[in-house]
């Protein structure tokens, strides 16, 4: 299991992603909003990276989450979300 992981949920305009540091629990999880528009895409992969991020995962209801897969690139894993869906309360925690 990675130390840092994210989750990402997409929508049609909006990413909402939280990061958690599995090796302190305690803290509080990191959360920030950011657009689809590629150049927030790409402040998000910036933000991920310097944020140690070693997986994430994303979840989307339609065909959104393909501009997110593009910014990452082809070497990561593509789960269904039936698979990985657990609700988050991470927001509901701020």
């Amino acid at each position: 299991m990675a130390d840092k992981v994210a989750g990402i949920d997409v929508h049609k305009k909006v990413l909402m992603v939280v990061v958690i540091d599995a090796r302190a629990p305690e803290l509080k999880p990191e959360r920030q909003r950011f657009s689809t528009m590629p150049s927030e895409l790409h402040r998000l992969s910036t933000w991920l990276k310097a944020k140690g991020v070693e997986e994430a995962v994303m979840e989307s209801t339609a065909q959104y989450w393909r501009s997110v897969w593009l910014e990452f690139g082809a070497a990561h894993a593509l789960a269904s979300g039936s698979g990985v869906f657990q609700p988050c309360t991470a927001w509901a925690q701020a």
